[in-house]
């Protein structure tokens, strides 16, 4: 079927020719209309016919099947160590600022007689609360329990009494 008769077409090619008619005050002739006719908005195959092809065409082709993803390779220990330093690097200059820091840059090394001294390979050092901070949290929890004088309403709230927060750091 030609594009100028097919129904999902005819409207454009129809305004198409229309346009020539107003600009040039005649209708197209048989060899200008085989050539205005790739540019027809099709909507069997969504688009202009020179960059989607025929309805003919359309179900002629095989879908190639694609995959949508690739298998990933894994990771090599300095990749790891080096991902995991930037995202070091990326918590000490955004969050290390604060108090207390999550993260600390080591450019000096303590060695035991001579002092400190200027390390080689400075890196990123992850800090932790550790296990004193465990017991400092039981620690408040038992004065809080213990406390006899008024308390409001809430946890949040009563925890924000005893501050074990200050004397860990």
């Amino acid at each position: 079927m030609r594009c100028r008769d097919c129904p999902y077409g005819i409207e454009d090619f129809t305004l198409r020719t229309e346009m020539y008619k107003s600009v040039y005050g005649e209708y197209p002739d048989e060899d200008r209309t085989n050539e205005s006719k790739q540019f027809v908005w099709c909507d069997k195959v969504g688009g202009k016919v020179y960059s989607f092809g025929h309805c003919s065409d359309w179900y002629e082709q095989d879908e190639e099947n694609y995959k949508n993803h690739s298998k990933k390779k894994r990771i090599n220990k300095r990749e790891r160590y080096l991902k995991h330093q930037n995202h070091l690097k990326y918590l000490y200059e955004t969050v290390g600022g604060y108090y207390p820091t999550p993260v600390r840059y080591v450019d000096e090394i303590w060695i035991k007689g001579v002092g400190y001294v200027k390390n080689q390979k400075p890196y990123y050092q992850r800090l932790y609360r550790g296990k004193k901070s465990k017991y400092l949290k039981q620690l408040s929890n038992r004065k809080i329990r213990r406390y006899k004088g008024e308390l409001h309403n809430g946890y949040q709230h009563i925890h924000k009494i005893f501050d074990w927060w200050n004397e860990f750091c």
